[in-house]
């Protein structure tokens, strides 16, 4: 089963997923016609929830209280057309919504995110179905929930005109090599299966899966509709990603700068995107260029977050491929380091020999050691 991780890592890492930009991160769009205080209270709470990924953030004392000083936050407003009549879009302070959040010690979430590919199987007495079509009542509230917070989400199925190259009862089954491959066309960071079923009168049940760390993980929750589930499920699932990508920043840690050396930079366009992309992350309050030697550059990295996070950080940037990891864990991920020169034929290999290779021998374990120096390579687009 190891070995059958190890390969999907190859291939998503191999592919061109990555996590996603969000461009509109410090924008809302509210309604116009009201007036001046409650747009911009509406547009400050919008903010807030998708910095935060947490809907439950402006029920906080401190938070609804500050609402009623939303115009201080408020930098641009424009008029614009929406699908629910005229509208505002509205750009706030990023800086002082991050001061905001880090003043009452809420974590909070950069622009590049996770992108989440969900499979999602509805079981009932009679028959086994995905959950398939733009107006299906829990397909719409994910997206519409997920869209709120800032969370991409990516729904296969919610288009009325897709069909799957996979089948419900392979997503049923846990098919993670084919569950892989049918996702790999939506650039996402990890896959999930959401299995619903009924195993009581009045009562729904939804299971769901993925892998996290070579692991997987499964999770089951119950309620009293569909519906209930999904939300709960969003809630579930955002509380779990926050533990990894939420930064806490202003926070006292001993270590405060580290070197992050990046091979595979042989060009000077190259250069300066990975140092635009170290800048641009809310875990780092400033990079520097250390030495430059061939293809290598080492950086001096003064945090503004704890180590954890960064490196969290720089997991969601498919273009670095830990150094560390490949030699923790053996030949069988070498092979990422360069995966941005292989060829699909290396991928089908994989496949084609995949139940050939399942009795290889065990992966050599980590040491748990913390190098005081973060070492990459940088896989050009």
């Amino acid at each position: 089963m190891r070995l059958l991780i190890a390969a999907l890592s190859f291939v998503l890492a191999a592919s061109t997923a990555q996590a996603k930009q969000l461009t509109d991160l410090y924008q809302a769009v509210v309604p116009a016609g009201q007036s001046q205080s409650l747009w911009q209270q509406q547009a400050l709470a919008q903010v807030l929830v998708k910095v935060a990924v947490n809907p439950a953030v402006i029920e906080q004392s401190a938070i609804k209280a500050e609402l009623k000083n939303a115009g201080n936050y408020i930098k641009t407003f424009a008029a614009v057309s929406s699908e629910q009549g005229p509208a505002l879009k509205v750009g706030l302070d990023e800086q002082k919504v991050q001061q905001l959040l880090s003043q009452h010690q809420i974590a909070i979430w950069g622009a590049r995110r996770p992108a989440i590919v969900l499979w999602l199987v509805e079981q009932t007495a009679e028959s086994r179905t995905f959950m398939q079509g733009a107006a299906h009542p829990v397909l719409t509230q994910l997206q519409q929930q997920a869209k709120a917070i800032g969370l991409p989400l990516e729904l296969p199925t919610a288009n009325d005109s897709y069909v799957p190259t996979l089948s419900q009862d392979d997503v049923w089954a846990g098919n993670w090599l084919l569950i892989e491959q049918a996702s790999l066309p939506f650039s996402a960071d990890q896959s999930l299966i959401l299995l619903f079923d009924q195993p009581a009168t009045g009562q729904y049940r939804l299971t769901w899966q993925g892998y996290e760390q070579d692991q997987l993980i499964s999770n089951e929750l119950l309620a009293n509709s569909q519906q209930e589930l999904a939300a709960q499920f969003l809630t579930s699932l955002t509380t779990q990603l926050a533990s990894k990508f939420a930064v806490q920043l202003g926070s006292q840690q001993d270590q405060t700068e580290l070197e992050l050396d990046i091979e595979g930079l042989t060009n000077f366009v190259d250069q300066v995107k990975v140092q635009q992309m170290l800048s641009a992350m809310l875990s780092v309050k400033q990079v520097t260029v250390k030495e430059r030697k061939a293809d290598l550059l080492k950086f001096k990295v003064q945090l503004a977050a704890d180590r954890s996070a960064f490196i969290n950080s720089l997991s969601l940037e498919r273009r670095l491929q830990s150094l560390q990891t490949t030699e923790q864990t053996g030949a069988v991920t070498n092979g990422t380091a360069t995966a941005g020169t292989e060829t699909t034929e290396v991928t089908d290999e994989l496949f084609a020999e995949m139940a050939a290779e399942m009795a290889t021998e065990p992966l050599a374990a980590p040491t748990g050691t913390e190098s005081a120096v973060l070492r990459y390579r940088y896989i050009p687009n």
